[in-house]
């Protein structure tokens, strides 16, 4: 499932919807400043978080908020592995 995330404040936390769906309004002026970050599909996102939680309080009120210290299992997972770049490991390779 894709799903928005929006930056509550000063990375306060996040808050997380099902991909263009609106937020309430007025749930979300109790929040502060709410402006949306990214999205992500859930299957590659890390596993971190409790997914099946955040489900239901979507299914429950439409969003999830989720806390500041668990934005990295917001985070999509690189689709492929992405290794470091050395360029003494690569400079034989150059000509």
């Amino acid at each position: 499932m894709r799903m928005d995330v929006f930056v509550v404040g000063k990375d306060d936390g996040y808050v997380v919807a099902p991909c263009g769906a609106p937020l309430p309004d007025d749930e979300m002026a109790v929040l502060g400043e709410v402006s949306f970050g990214w999205t992500v599909d859930s299957d590659m996102a890390a596993p971190r978080l409790d997914w099946q939680g955040i489900a239901k309080d979507i299914d429950a009120r439409g969003y999830s908020i989720v806390p500041q210290g668990d934005v990295g299992g917001l985070l999509g997972a690189p689709q492929q592995e992405l290794s470091a770049f050395y360029p003494e490991y690569h400079l034989r390779f150059a000509a």
